[in-house]
């Protein structure tokens, strides 16, 4: 049976060689492995996902230490896997770290490759507390991009819009863990209820930024408790719930939400409604429809209705006729690479460029949706100015709306929720 330490190498090559989303190939992973200890699991999941996270350094690192780049996409893996351990993982020992990387390259038959995988991971060990990165007051981007993996164009972007201190701030905030936080759902529990019966299960948890949320430690998959089962709870950002905070969802409310797979936004403006009124939940794939339905199942929440809409296309039967309308638009996801530590490294300028256009042709669309004195709520998980300010700028000029409330919030470290966005805008007249 394949370890920890091999079920990271071959999920890191699936993502980095083969194009695979890590969250995907993650859980396919630990599902195919299922007889792994519990610990194993963790160690899997901290390998991949701290590796990704760290991935420019790490590189950085090797190459530091080698003279003859590895060309085997094997060999780069087990090196970078190990390379996480000695720098990152302070209660794995070398020996070991070492000792496993040499049996591995063995065992895929690359016997002639097992002293110059031990000579690198030993040299990296000796040097650990020295590591040279690039010149800051020479190239400031290229200093922050190896220091804290992020692709060199996004530093530099990040740069064309913040201050040197904020960019810095953000790039350490997208290599922190990332806490979790779960949205109590009000209308099957509250959130002291919720806590006992969480402690319970042998949960850690502590208070949030939100009388509707906490921040939970120690669960593993939370899909396996029987508090998520019940309906108590979904996961959520605490920043993407101050998004539909701004709207105040109540229970007389009409609410469309364009965007809404996995539902988590319709599920809380929902429970704000206390169940009642009208939501109806969209996205333009089928099987998100049904993640939709499904969750809205699981949490009891019968006045959620969900349905299959492309969001850039006008339909006329919901011109007029919403008191609120929620567009979370799919975005380059600058704001959650701390949750998705491999997004950077599969994204570009033109991405943003192309995802701020269909952006626009969402709000043009929805911009026909709300009544007079409705509101229209603009969210992305990003903080890309040209998804997020500009395109607001753009809207304002074309349509009659005023802004009621704004909310922009960074990644850090000092933070618990992602880097968001969100917009609360009321519609003036046709």
């Amino acid at each position: 049976m394949k370890n920890a330490r091999e079920i990271a190498v071959t999920t890191l090559g699936q993502v980095l060689d083969d194009g695979g989303y890590n969250n995907i190939v993650l859980n396919k992973n630990l599902k195919k492995y299922n007889k792994i200890s519990p610990t194993d699991r963790a160690m899997v999941t901290e390998l991949v996902n701290g590796t990704l996270r760290n991935l420019i350094l790490i590189d950085h690192i090797i190459a530091s230490h080698s003279k003859t780049p590895a060309k085997k996409s094997f060999i780069k893996n087990v090196l970078r896997v190990s390379v996480y351990q000695i720098m990152f993982m302070d209660k794995v020992p070398v020996r070991a770290v070492c000792n496993e990387a040499v049996k591995l390259t063995k065992v895929k038959g690359l016997m002639g490759l097992s002293g110059y995988v031990n000579g690198v991971l030993r040299n990296v060990d000796r040097s650990k507390d020295s590591v040279e990165l690039p010149n800051r007051a020479r190239d400031l981007a290229e200093h922050l991009s190896v220091k804290y993996s992020h692709p060199k164009w996004i530093v530099e972007y990040f740069l064309s819009f913040m201050d040197e201190e904020s960019v810095e701030n953000v790039c350490e905030g997208g290599n922190a863990v990332p806490s979790v936080t779960i949205c109590v759902n009000s209308v099957n529990t509250d959130t002291d209820k919720l806590r006992k019966l969480l402690e319970a299960e042998g949960v850690e948890v502590h208070s949030a930024d939100s009388q509707n949320a906490l921040k939970i430690k120690g669960s593993g998959n939370v899909k396996n408790l029987n508090s998520f089962k019940n309906g108590l709870y979904h996961t959520m950002d605490i920043n993407a719930m101050k998004a539909i905070d701004l709207i105040k969802p109540s229970s007389k409310d009409k609410i469309i939400d364009l965007c809404a797979s996995p539902g988590g936004k319709s599920f809380y403006a929902a429970q704000l409604m206390g169940n009642e009124g009208e939501m109806l939940s969209l996205d333009i794939h089928e099987h998100k429809v049904e993640l939709i339905k499904k969750g809205a199942k699981r949490l009891g929440l019968n006045m959620v209705k969900a349905g299959q809409n492309d969001a850039t296309e006008f339909n006329l039967e919901y011109e007029n006729r919403w008191d609120k309308v929620i567009v979370d638009a799919p975005c380059s996801g600058l704001g959650v690479l701390s949750k998705k530590p491999d997004a950077r490294y599969k994204k570009s300028m033109d991405d943003i460029k192309a995802l701020a256009s269909i952006q626009r042709k969402m709000l043009e669309t929805a911009a026909k949706y709300p009544k007079i004195g409705g509101k229209l709520l603009y969210s992305t998980c990003t903080i890309s100015v040209l998804e997020n300010e500009n395109n607001l700028k753009w809207f304002l000029e074309k349509f009659p709306y005023e802004v009621e409330s704004e909310l922009r919030t960074l990644p850090s470290v000092q933070s618990d929720g992602d880097g968001f966005y969100a917009v609360c805008m009321v519609r003036k007249s046709i």
